[in-house]
């Protein structure tokens, strides 16, 4: 079996001029049966974002992703084995420059949420709806992607419990596990 960890876009591959980044999207079913992304504040300008930073060396992609959930916003969980999606953005380097990033996304099953950790004192975290999630997003194509799966997932069974049916995020995010 072929190992996608190496190279977590190889459909996507970013541009020469594009910086690679990965991150996660963290999502639970409520107990009402709602999908729920967390969102977590950027640290300059405190918009909604999701978790996501720079690839780490001795890192796969994916441990990538998961660390940066847990740092940034707090959360532990199980992740899709690829990228559910990627997205642009223009990043604000410390020296002020503007670069162009392609961030490969995770799904993240969330099973645990931390009361402190190492970002805490730095971003807020919220969770959201699936809608609520896409109109806090600045960044387009993201927040297109969250639209889609607010959509699908009114197409598919919401979660009943000890019946072992897999609730609708399950059927979208983890498809890849």
């Amino acid at each position: 079996m072929k190992d996608t960890n190496k190279n977590c876009c190889a459909a996507e591959e970013a541009a020469p001029e594009e910086m690679q980044q990965v991150g996660a999207l963290p999502w639970r079913i409520a107990k009402n049966g709602e999908a729920r992304i967390l969102l977590v504040t950027s640290r300059s300008s405190g918009r909604w974002i999701v978790p996501k930073g720079w690839p780490m060396k001795g890192f796969s992609p994916r441990q990538t992703a998961s660390r940066e959930a847990l740092e940034e916003g707090g959360v532990i969980g199980v992740l899709s084995k690829a990228p559910v999606t990627t997205y642009r953005y223009m990043k604000r380097l410390d020296n002020g420059a503007n670069v162009g990033c392609r961030v490969a996304v995770f799904g993240l099953n969330v099973r645990g949420t931390l009361v402190d950790w190492r970002e805490k004192a730095q971003r807020q975290r919220r969770w959201f709806s699936l809608a609520a999630a896409a109109d806090k997003l600045d960044d387009r194509e993201l927040s297109e992607f969250v639209r889609t799966l607010d959509a699908a997932s009114e197409c598919l069974e919401p979660p009943t419990g000890a019946t072992g049916k897999k609730s609708a995020l399950d059927e979208i995010l983890m498809l890849r596990r």
